[in-house]
């Protein structure tokens, strides 16, 4: 252990420290010439060993094509896969396949940003894609393959600007919508109107077996979204319930086993809802609006209710509720309910007002 030098034919030598970190023996070059800064950087060294701090990087430091291959293949979900795997084929057209994870540096994920934006690419897609490197590099300096994330240093793009902003639907507005739409569609706007379903990932998958209509309020069972805290019961307003009473009776037993059946494989359930949406809006006269406001319009209604937030949260299954759940079980329970109620009785308030609203 010490300092010693290393010489090398027509150079000047070099000085190198040896020291021990986690029981095994380091040499490195100190970088310098000088025998007195290389005694520096060795007891700088040998107090971050002692102190626990030396996060040294393996002498075999993996590419960044390899890398991110394991970090995708150690995802287990496949839906979350598959939005990595886009970002991944973003971030390797821009650094390439083959630079090392210690030569990513600030400035150049700075410049990966950038050239994101230059593209016509949403600083929310960008934030996706920084996101994603930062993830895998994180985890390569977990597992000390790296010193640092550079991302760290950068940071996300603010993109709160440039998000649209949720446009509620009156009940007005949202039986105008029903009157342009075939009945499938009708159908998949009472369900999130009533019960603030996300569309694609809870309500367009969902299976009469995860439907219960046979008891007041019914309720159906989300087996699986985009969060944990979304796998959750739905409770049914007496409006919803009904007509996914007179829909079942509609299309007949045996005719599928999704809710929302595509008319030409029923199979299969509907997957392309965004035209037949924009088509009905379009002609209903709220072309600016879409099919995802319809959960900004259950939650703006279940506020309207006097729902508590953490109530909303938990009916919308947002994940920022689920450790306080535990404690508030009961009267959550008490609370949906009550709020299940209210809806009830505002559609009807609504209705009597303003006429029939399907």
């Amino acid at each position: 252990m010490g300092v010693y030098r290393r010489k090398y034919k027509g150079k000047k030598s070099t000085w190198w420290i040896s020291y021990v970190s986690g029981g095994k023996q380091k040499r490195e070059s100190s970088g310098s010439k000088s025998k007195r800064v290389a005694e520096k950087i060795l007891a700088l060294k040998k107090t971050q060993a002692l102190e626990g701090r030396l996060g040294l990087p393996k002498s075999h430091v993996p590419r960044l094509g390899d890398w991110l291959k394991k970090f995708l293949a150690s995802i287990g979900h496949p839906k979350t896969k598959s939005r990595y795997q886009s970002s991944v084929n973003n971030i390797l057209r821009f650094f390439g396949q083959n630079i090392r994870l210690l030569e990513i540096t600030p400035e150049l994920v700075f410049e990966f940003q950038q050239k994101r934006l230059a593209e016509g690419v949403g600083k929310a897609t960008v934030n996706r894609d920084f996101a994603t490197l930062s993830s895998a590099l994180t985890r390569a300096r977990k597992l000390r393959l790296i010193t640092h994330n550079p991302c760290v240093d950068v940071g996300k793009l603010n993109e709160r600007r440039e998000r649209r902003q949720a446009k509620p639907l009156t009940y007005e507005e949202e039986a105008r919508v029903k009157r342009f739409s075939p009945p499938w569609l009708s159908i998949l706007i009472t369900v999130l109107a009533e019960t603030g379903l996300r569309v694609r990932k809870e309500a367009l998958p969902l299976k009469w077996n995860d439907v219960d209509l046979g008891s007041e309020p019914g309720c159906i069972r989300v087996r699986d979204s985009k969060t944990a805290a979304g796998v959750r019961p739905v409770w049914l307003t007496k409006h919803c319930r009904d007509t996914l009473i007179k829909w079942r009776e509609f299309l007949g037993p045996g005719f599928s086993d999704y809710v929302f059946p595509s008319p030409r494989i029923p199979s299969t359930h509907v997957s392309d809802y965004k035209k037949g949406w924009q088509k009905a809006a379009r002609e209903a006269g709220i072309p600016d609006r879409r099919i995802y406001d319809l959960r900004a319009s259950f939650a703006s209604r279940a506020n309207a209710c006097h729902a508590s937030g953490l109530t909303i949260a938990q009916l919308l299954g947002h994940a920022n509720s689920t450790q306080i759940l535990p404690t508030y079980v009961k009267p959550l329970d008490e609370n949906t309910r009550a709020v299940i109620d209210a809806l009830d009785a505002a559609r009807t308030s609504q209705s009597g007002r303003s006429g029939s609203i399907h």
